[in-house]
């Protein structure tokens, strides 16, 4: 019967320093696990918001492009913002420096910015950009918004290629 009893108190024995060596490691591995989960989180979060902030302005530039790709002149000036329209005058001068093999045909953003400066949205993107003619171009755009009724509306006010 001893020897049962000391086979009993061996398990007993054997269970408690198990426990003790395993209740600090499932600690561990779960702040671990939690951590990175909230982390993972917060970095999807992060991200979905600057995309959110990010998206509209994006639209507005495609859609620019978009018009000066398809020749649509007077949409693609009516995008812009009063500064822009000023300094050209009208879309004829869209139509003078982007008709033909100068026009947009493909474009990619590779960069974006969004900042509130005097209580106004601005967006800086750039990328590359391909025309008709098959030139590559990095270009830049600025962007931003303009109150109309009880919304906004994002505008071009400068577009540069290098």
């Amino acid at each position: 019967m001893s020897g049962q009893g000391s086979t009993s108190s061996s398990w007993k024995l054997w269970a408690v320093i198990g426990g003790l060596v395993a209740l600090p490691v499932c600690l561990c591995a779960f702040c671990v696990i939690s951590g990175l989960g909230a982390t993972l989180l917060g970095t999807v979060g992060l991200v979905g918001l600057i995309a959110g902030e990010v998206r509209p302005a994006q639209e507005a530039a495609e859609q620019f492009l978009s018009a000066l790709r398809d020749e649509r002149w007077e949409d693609a000036y009516a995008r812009c913002a009063p500064s822009l329209q000023r300094q050209l005058g009208g879309p004829e001068e869209l139509a003078r420096r982007y008709r033909g093999d100068h026009r947009p045909a493909e474009w990619s953003f590779s960069n974006w910015s969004v900042e509130v400066k005097n209580g106004v949205r601005q967006a800086t993107l750039g990328g590359t950009l391909t025309t008709a003619g098959g030139e590559k171009f990095a270009f830049s755009m600025e962007l931003r918004t303009r109150t109309v009724g009880s919304g906004e509306v994002w505008e071009v006010s400068a577009f540069r290629t290098d």
